[in-house]
């Protein structure tokens, strides 16, 4: 049961990692996208949920070696 939660937080991981990069590194982007990325409490979101998610990828992976 903690692997799923721990595999589930690294793909968590990934994909907030993957968002967050393409949002920043974009040079054309489409309108909508804009229009859903472009807002800072957007942003402020993402970088939180990055930052939630790779802390629990981190309390996974020490209580798995307890």
């Amino acid at each position: 049961m903690l692997k799923f939660f721990w595999y589930l937080s690294s793909l968590l991981t990934v994909l907030c990692i993957l968002l967050n990069t393409t949002n920043k590194n974009s040079l054309r982007s489409s309108v909508s996208q804009n229009q859903l990325f472009n807002f800072r409490s957007n942003q402020l979101f993402m970088q939180r949920l990055t930052a939630f998610s790779i802390f629990m990828f981190f309390v996974f992976t020490i209580f798995s070696l307890l």
